[in-house]
Formats: structure tokens, sequence, C-alpha cells
């Protein structure tokens, strides 16, 4: 990245700064209230949902302008955005240290990606999932297991971890593989990886695990105490692969018992203080109701810590009247939803023979979710792992492509620049330091060289400008030769049988 090409950053000793004209998605702005600013004339404080304040300008349009972009000076001191102002163009006025021009590009907070899978991240070569199927990226994961060390985890966590921190990320929650081998595995690594990127990244665990593991009760319970000591959340697959909600699903539907066994998940939840987070109806199933299923058994068992259900395709297949009642019953729970496109279009409704072209989009009802007020958040979900094959933690990319897929940007794209910000940020309890651009908060945001969205999301945007704490970070991504002797060294036999169906199943990941 050459950063001089376009905008000249302060000197690293600089301790006061102002980039002036930087374009921002009104809703990701938040004002001090005692900041001195002519509240009458400039903004329109509000409150949103979680108590957060924000703010629209007053102009002609008090959204800024058709796509909800307002230009702003912002000037950061000692690491703090110490305020933010309406640019004023063609007229000077004096500004405290350095003045930076960021020419009208598109500014935004760092991202906040809150379902990933980077303990799997970068095998997709050693174990090929060679339908591109669910239940065959579910066979060549398992298949992965046998080359994991905690020496190349760590190599290929690290490595998405740098190529998250280039593109301007600052949280991360990654679900972990936490059956007994690769648990012994991931968790650990997990913790030291936390450690070593503090005040980079935010890192969250989440354990994964299928719903028919919940049958144990002293593994769950070993495995609640291992969340608990690891200040993890605790994770479930429920009606979550291909034949969700049928009885062809014993391990993630569960049949009759689905109930019981949610009950189990909360109870642990609740007596290890523990928050939720769940992969659910990763298929086109009418029957796969899950989302349903979780929303009654927190009402249920009066849970009050934080629920995210991941995925959720399977609302796309309902009636109308069962959409309506699934989506009241998640309003009623609290639920927060996360979606996952880039992921499901490439994994739902594929021809594994493929010999046909998919029909279906793999994704949620997000704009019939948010009517409803639920939370909803955008992520990365897998990268070039068996699960999709392709993804590099680009946040941007994740907004972009979710954009077209799910047609956000008609009438206006509105408050969606939050669902890959300031909602996933509340949704990690983080909302207080992340997902704003927040005056008396830290300095971190991302500027792109485009201006509008339609220049944003037509170019890589390789260019962009990183800041975190106030300073400006090296944003040149990790080459992937990088990787070459921990994944030539665990090279998969090519002569190696593929796992059939009548496999042990119970201890391993079966869903994204």
């Amino acid at each position: 990245m050459n950063a001089a090409a376009w905008i000249k950053p302060p000197e690293s000793t600089a301790s006061s700064y102002t980039v002036k004209n930087a374009r921002v998605p009104v809703v990701l702005l938040s004002f001090a209230e005692d900041n001195g600013t002519k509240t009458d004339d400039v903004l329109n404080s509000v409150s949103s949902s979680k108590g957060t304040p924000e703010v629209a300008f007053r102009t002609t349009n008090p959204s800024g302008d058709r796509d909800g972009l307002v230009l702003v000076d912002i000037t950061v001191k000692d690491g703090i955005i110490a305020r933010i102002k309406p640019s004023s163009e063609g007229e000077e006025e004096e500004e405290e240290g350095t003045v930076l021009d960021a020419k009208k590009g598109v500014c935004m907070p760092t991202f906040c990606d809150i379902h990933t899978h980077v303990d799997k991240s970068h095998t997709c070569e050693r174990s090929r999932n060679e339908s591109g199927s669910l239940a065959g990226a579910d066979k060549s994961c398992q298949i992965d297991e046998i080359h994991w060390t905690e020496e190349e985890l760590m190599a290929r966590m690290e490595f998405s971890l740098k190529t998250a921190y280039a593109h301007g990320t600052s949280a991360i929650r990654t679900h972990l593989m936490s059956g007994p081998t690769q648990g012994a595995l991931t968790w650990p690594a997990f913790m030291k990886l936390r450690e070593k990127w503090k005040g980079r990244i935010e890192l969250q665990g989440v354990s994964l695990s299928i719903l028919s593991f919940f049958k144990d009760e002293h593994s769950s319970r070993n495995l609640a105490r291992t969340v608990k000591a690891h200040k993890g959340i605790l994770g479930a697959a429920v009606s979550c692969s291909d034949y969700g909600g049928t009885d062809l699903d014993p391990h993630t539907t569960c049949g009759d018992e689905i109930h019981a066994l949610l009950d189990k998940v909360f109870q642990l939840a609740i007596e290890f203080e523990l928050d939720l987070d769940f992969h659910v109806d990763e298929n086109g199933n009418e029957e796969s109701k899950g989302l349903l299923h979780i929303s009654d058994a927190a009402i249920r068992n009066n849970y009050k810590g934080q629920i995210v259900c991941g995925h959720c395709c399977s609302l796309a297949a309902q009636t109308a009247e069962n959409l309506e009642i699934m989506l009241q019953a998640a309003k009623r729970a609290n639920i927060t939803i996360v979606s996952l496109p880039m992921v499901n279009q490439w994994l739902q409704n594929r021809c594994e023979l493929g010999e046909k072209t998919p029909r279906r989009r793999g994704i949620p009802l997000l704009k019939e979710i948010t009517t409803r007020n639920i939370p909803v958040c955008l992520a990365s979900d897998n990268i070039r792992d068996q699960f999709y094959g392709y993804g590099d933690l680009d946040m941007l990319e994740v907004f972009r492509l979710s954009v077209f897929i799910a047609h956000l940007d008609r009438p206006s794209l509105g408050d969606w620049p939050k669902a890959v910000t300031t909602t996933p940020a509340q949704a990690m309890g983080i909302g207080e330091t992340h997902g704003l651009l927040k005056e008396g908060g830290p300095a971190n945001f991302v500027i792109f060289r485009g201006r509008q969205y339609s220049e944003l999301f037509s170019r890589s945007q390789h260019d962009r400008l990183v800041v975190r704490n106030g300073k400006w970070i090296a944003t040149t991504v990790p080459n992937y030769d990088e990787l070459d002797p921990i994944l030539d060294h665990h090279a998969l036999s090519k002569t190696q049988p593929l796992i059939g169906s009548n496999d042990s199943k119970e201890n391993r990941k079966t869903i994204v």
C-alpha cells in the first residue's frame, strides 16, 4: 500500500491531526454531549435501542445524502477522536496539528466480524471439498483433522488475524472446533493469540458442538467449564445440516429431543454465566425451524444473556404465517441474527455433481428481519477451507457482496453500514469502544479512496488507509507463501480415501 499516492499520513510523532472531507455514513457517528458543538444548528441527537447516542445532521436532508453519507472533519488527539464536525467547503478554519484531506473518500469505523472460523482457515487445498456441498465440507473437514498440531494451527490462525487487521478489522469472534481432539488444541491456541493480539484485535471464542453432543451430561458440563475458563461463548448447531428439520438429521435436529437438549444448553449457559452463539437453519428446508425452537427455549428458561443466531437460511423457505411466528419469537427472545451471504451462496442449493445451476440465494430474509427491529449482522464465516474455498476476512468485501446478493442498496443503504460495525459490536459486548466514530472514543477507522458507494463497491480499495488508536498502520496483507512450510509439511496424500457417510459423526462439526 502506497499511502502517499493519495493521502500522506501524519508524522509518527504527531499527537494531533485533522482528517478533512471524510464522507461517513451518518448512522456511524456519535457526538459527545458537551463538546460545544451548536447542537440546534448542526445535529439532532437520538437514542438507539441499545442506548448509544447517534446523530443525524440538520440539513435539508437530515439523513445526509441519498445514501446516508455526510462530509465531516475528524480531529484526532493522543489516539482519541477529539472532535467531529461538518466539513465547510470553501471555508478555511484553523485546525490544531496537521491537516489531511480525505478528498471525500468514504470513512468508516474499523470493522467487527462476529462470525468466523479462523481455526479451519487456509486448509482448502490440503483437504479439498470436491463436491462444494455442505455434506462434502463435513467429510473433507473431518479428513483435515489428522493434520492439526498446535504449531500449524497457530500459524494458520495468526495468518488470518494479520490479514483481517490489515483490512481494517478490530474485533473478531471465531467459532472453535471443540471435540475431544481438536478442542484440546483450539482453545489453548486461541488463548495465546488473544493475548498476543490484545490491543489490535478483540478476539472472542465460541465452542462449536452439534446439539446431540449435549446428551452427554458429563462431556457437556466439562465443555461449559472449558468455555468459562477461557472467557468464551457457548455454542451449538441446531437444525443445521442439509436435512435440518427432518428425521434424517439426528445430530443437529434430534427429533423430539430438541426441546430438552436446548433446555440443557440454556441451563448450562445460565449456570456458568455464558452468552450463547448458535449455528442454526443452514439449509433451505421449510421444516427447519431451529430459530423458533431456540427462541422458545430462551423464553422458557428466562435467559437474560446475549443470544446470537448465525445463518438462519431456512427463513427464506417459510410461509408468510410461519415467518411471522418465527420472527416475533426471535424478537421476544432478544436474538441477534447473523447472515453469512458469501459462504451460503457458495454452499447452499449446490448440485453435488456440478450439473445444475442453483436457484436459491442462501440468505435469510434480511429486510423482513430488520422491519421487525431484530438486530442483523453481516460476517465473513469461513475462509479458504472446506466450507468456502475463497475469502480473505475483508469485511468490505463481505459488505459489498451482501449488498449485491440481498439488494440492500435500494431504496437506500440506510442503516446497513451498522451491520458490519455497530450492531456486531453491540452483540459482542464491546459497543463502547468499537463500531462507531465517536467523540471521546478511540481513533479507529478506515478511509477508502471511493467517494460514494458506487465507487467504493466497484474496486477492491486495496489502497485503503487504516488508523488504529490514532496511528496509521501498514495495510499490506501477508503473502500466502508464508504458510507453505506448515501446509507442505502437513500435506494430504492424494490417495487418502474420503470418509464414508456411515463413519462416526458425533464429535465433528456438521455445519459451517
